[in-house]
């Protein structure tokens, strides 16, 4: 009887000390610096997003928290690391969401996009934009459209890569207009800038912070926005449904995600420290000038959004014919 009694006790003391360290090492992360990797290439919204809450991050966690662009292959470069990483909080990713895509576009993926991730909050939406350069003698998508038809075939435009959200919404603008326009796919919205704003490609799809410097300076002209509602901060830009696609109507988003088995505890850390940075007034005046609309989601939400999200892509892959170039 003692003894089954002291092994009880024994027991006991043995799942509280357990439950304790748990309770310290969630309080004691972070314990060294962090890293957010954006799959993309400097200077696009992901890019912007993820530097802006890394910044706030830095200061209450008391660790830096650095950037790491590995752009490449459509993202699955610097998500493939990601997936792969030690889930212990300390490497992250930020994704758009042609993040859920790439299971389609690549049957060989080493990774999958739900799976092997853990979610920790949807950050944004993001509206974006068509753009022409300025050369192009065209000042309205249907004056675009228009051309295209006259000259089918002769052009081009330009995107971020394949499998990317400028690729899909300019396959869906193609699609809708009934026009031939061909398809450039380049490392990044910022190396696809270059050739249209020489009027080397001249149609993108692109987040109004990427190309917002260009349409300011007039190298670019700006024709419509592609969600289903104007944005507030071009009040006088039509959506492509107003300039006549009906039913047009589509919008990019952002997320942070972790390595999948990353303890519970510090998902939620970095879950309510998101909520608080990007709700955050600069922040949130920050990405508003950039045409994105805080989400700041909870994990259990991101994972339904991600879901739906592969669904639609996915039927969107074989309904456009896309495949990687």
């Amino acid at each position: 009887m003692f003894v089954r009694t002291l092994k009880r006790i024994c027991h006991s003391m043995l799942i509280a000390l357990a439950l304790g360290s748990g309770v310290v090492s969630a309080q004691a992360w972070p314990q060294k610096p962090i890293k957010i990797i954006v799959p993309y290439t400097v200077g696009g919204a992901s890019d912007i997003t993820a530097r802006l809450m890394a910044d706030r991050f830095s200061a209450k966690f008391g660790q830096p928290v650095t950037i790491d662009n590995r752009a490449g292959a459509s993202g699955t470069i610097g998500t493939e690391m990601v997936a792969k990483a030690t889930p212990d909080g300390y490497t992250l990713l930020f994704v758009a969401s042609s993040h859920v895509v790439n299971k389609a576009l690549f049957p060989t993926l080493g990774y999958d996009p739900i799976k092997n991730f853990s979610p920790i909050t949807h950050t944004a939406n993001v509206q974006l934009v068509m753009v022409v350069p300025a050369s192009l003698p065209v000042n309205s998508v249907a004056e675009v459209i228009a051309l295209a038809k006259a000259k089918p075939g002769s052009l081009s435009y330009a995107s971020s890569g394949s499998g990317s959200n400028p690729q899909f919404f300019a396959e869906m603008f193609k699609q809708a207009a009934g026009i031939d326009i061909l398809h450039v796919p380049y490392k990044g919205s910022t190396a696809a800038h270059a050739d249209l704003l020489a009027g080397r490609t001249q149609i993108m799809f692109d987040a109004l912070a990427s190309v917002g410097p260009h349409v300011k300076s007039g190298k670019l002209k700006l024709l419509a926005v592609a969600g289903p509602v104007r944005s507030g901060l071009l009040p006088d830009v039509p959506t492509l449904a107003e300039a006549g696609l009906r039913g047009f109507g589509a919008t990019s988003w952002g997320a942070l995600l972790a390595p999948a088995g990353t303890p519970k505890a510090v998902i939620d850390r970095l879950y309510q420290e998101s909520v608080a940075s990007l709700n955050s007034p600069d922040i949130k005046e920050r990405l508003g000038a950039m045409g994105a609309e805080v989400v700041a989601s909870t994990p259990e939400q991101l994972a339904e959004l991600m879901v739906r999200e592969e669904a639609r892509y996915s039927k969107m892959v074989r309904d456009l014919r896309i495949t990687p170039d």
